[in-house]
């Protein structure tokens, strides 16, 4: 669904952090210096959404989000 995107990559580390999606992600980017993403974090929220089939999962900002850069359709 997205390539490179580095939380699916590593989506077994990043669901073992502990807290919501927002804190699993917070932690991830803390545990490897990485700079805070929007593209790529929405893009985790809605693989996680489509995998869990819980839509819930990604905001409505983070949908604007990818359809703002052509990942969705508005």
């Amino acid at each position: 669904m997205y390539k490179n995107n580095i939380y699916i990559e590593n989506y077994e580390e990043v669901a073992a952090m502990g807290g919501d999606i927002g804190v699993c992600l917070d932690k991830y980017d803390y545990k490897h210096g990485l700079k805070h993403n929007d593209l790529a974090r929405a893009q985790y929220c809605h693989w996680r959404a489509t995998v869990t089939g819980v839509p819930e999962l990604l905001s409505m900002p983070y949908k604007n989000l990818l359809i703002e850069n052509g990942f969705l359709q508005g």
